[in-house]
């Protein structure tokens, strides 16, 4: 809005066409711009240089004082009951406060839901790794095949033969049995002997 303001201006005014006016205005914005940082910059420079000089001068003249020590607070507590027995409760000193097995514990409880977060995708790809390795059908090379098919025939033509004898001798049974009764048959009863 203020470049078309000014190219209006400069238009109004013949001072140029309005191209050259957005780029005076552009230029002297950039300088005013510049001037204000530069303005600005050396303010901040003179206040860090008189700090740093009234500093030194106050470290010339007196020492900086240390920070006041910690105070010895008492390390036990006395407790009055109701009946008057009196109790000293003692405080570990602030490393020993949480016992050594507490911090084991929750090392090894973190390390074992680490081991968990970690380990179990990579059990798991590794278990599908093996399915996809075993789970496949098995290639049979033809000439294992062909001797598949061959032993097939060869046991279907045993079973029909093992079928066949087993017919006959039940035949021959059968006559054999025929034959002994006949014979009981015709046979005298032994009531003469």
């Amino acid at each position: 809005m203020v470049m078309k303001t000014l190219n209006g201006y400069a238009t109004l005014q013949g001072q140029g066409t309005p191209q050259s006016a957005p780029r005076a205005a552009a230029a002297a914005t950039q300088d005013a711009q510049r001037a204000a940082d530069r303005a600005l910059a050396d303010q901040i420079r003179d206040e860090v240089r008189t700090s740093i000089t009234a500093a030194r001068q106050s470290r010339g003249q007196a020492a900086i004082p240390a920070p006041p020590a910690p105070p010895n607070l008492p390390r036990e507590f006395t407790i009055r009951g109701p009946n008057g027995e009196q109790t000293v409760i003692g405080i570990p000193p602030a490393n020993e406060i949480i016992p050594q097995q507490a911090v084991d514990i929750s090392i090894a409880f973190f390390l074992t839901v680490a081991l968990i977060i970690i380990g179990l995708p990579l059990a798991r790809a590794f278990a599908r790794r093996m399915d996809r390795k075993g789970g496949g059908t098995a290639q049979i090379p033809t000439e294992v095949s062909a001797q598949l098919a061959h032993l097939n025939q060869a046991v279907d033509a045993i079973a029909v033969e093992v079928e066949r004898i087993s017919e006959g001798q039940r035949f021959t049974t059968r006559l054999l049995s025929e034959q002994r009764d006949a014979a009981h048959q015709s046979l005298p009863s032994g009531t003469g002997r």
